[in-house]
This record gives structure tokens, C-alpha cells and sequence, in this order.
């Protein structure tokens, strides 16, 4: 990626930043906000699909609150694992970001299990950082994608940022 490139893509990432800053200051509800987070955060990385992913104590696993891009009937309805085999769950565990290149490889050596719902929308790649609140993990900030692709470290760290 040449110099001007790399300039637009930050130049993005800073407006989007200061857009769910701008959104998250609003008096809406969380269930709107989470929404467009999503779609901001899909824009900015220019990808198919976006989820957040909320921890549920009461039965522990990861519930997705919001989302862009999936199938009707999936957002606000969807349910990962939240153990250390599922993707979201490693991070909602670690509370580290984790890059997946090739799903279908790590899928199948074992290391990872890859849900029925990223199978059912043939995700290969994804990315995903924690989110936290007061330092405490509260869920998972997702991105995924259909086509093999690496995420860019400039990528996971915007990811941070907009999950904070």
C-alpha cells in the first residue's frame, strides 16, 4: 500500500472514531448504537461482516447483539461459545485481540472450532478484540470475512480503539 493509501485508510479510521464518538454521546438506545457501531467499523475496515458479541453469565457464552451484514433472523439471535476452542471466546477469555486467516484450516487441525453460523455464511478470515468496560471484559468486537484475507496490524488496533 503506497503513502497516499495508508493516509486515506487512517484519515477513515479517525472519522469514523469521531463518528461513534459522536453517535455514542446521542441519547439513543444501546441496541441502536451497538447497530451502528457495526456498520461503522465494517466501512472502515471494508469488510462483508461485523458483529458485537455481549457475555451472557447466566449461561455463559457470547450473545450477538449487533451485527452488519448476516442473514435475517441472526442478529439477536445468534449464540457463540465463549470457551477458549471458539474465536470470541479466546478473546473474551484473554482479552486479546485474535487474527484468523484461514478458518478452514484452523478449523479443521482442531485448534479452533468455527460456529455453524460462520459456516453458514462461509466466513474464512476474521479479526476480533475484547471489549472492555472499567478494565473487565464485557464481550467481543468481531469482524469476519468471506474471502481469505490477513488483517493488517493498523486494522486490529483501530478495532481496538472503536471497541473502547
Amino acid at each position: 500500500m503506497d503513502t497516499t493509501a495508508k493516509l486515506a485508510k487512517l484519515r477513515r479510521h479517525v472519522r469514523i472514531l469521531v463518528d461513534l464518538g459522536r453517535v455514542a454521546g446521542e441519547e439513543a438506545s444501546l441496541s441502536r448504537f451497538l447497530d451502528q457501531a457495526c456498520v461503522q467499523v465494517a466501512r472502515a475496515v471494508e469488510i462483508d461482516h461485523a458483529k458485537i458479541l455481549r457475555y451472557r453469565p447466566r449461561t455463559a457464552d457470547l450473545f450477538m447483539e449487533a451485527g452488519f451484514g448476516w442473514k435475517q433472523g441472526t442478529v439477536r439471535n445468534a449464540i457463540f461459545s465463549a470457551d477458549l476452542r471458539s474465536p470470541p471466546g479466546r478473546t473474551y477469555q484473554t482479552a486479546e485481540p485474535l487474527v484468523i486467516v484461514n478458518g478452514t484450516a484452523a478449523d479443521e487441525d482442531g485448534e479452533y472450532v468455527f460456529s455453524d453460523v460462520l459456516k453458514e455464511h462461509g466466513i474464512k478470515s476474521l479479526a476480533n478484540v475484547p471489549i472492555l468496560i472499567k478494565g473487565a471484559a464485557w464481550g467481543v468486537l468481531e469482524v469476519d470475512s468471506s474471502v481469505t484475507r490477513d488483517f493488517s496490524e493498523d486494522t486490529v488496533d483501530f478495532m481496538t480503539a472503536a471497541a473502547a
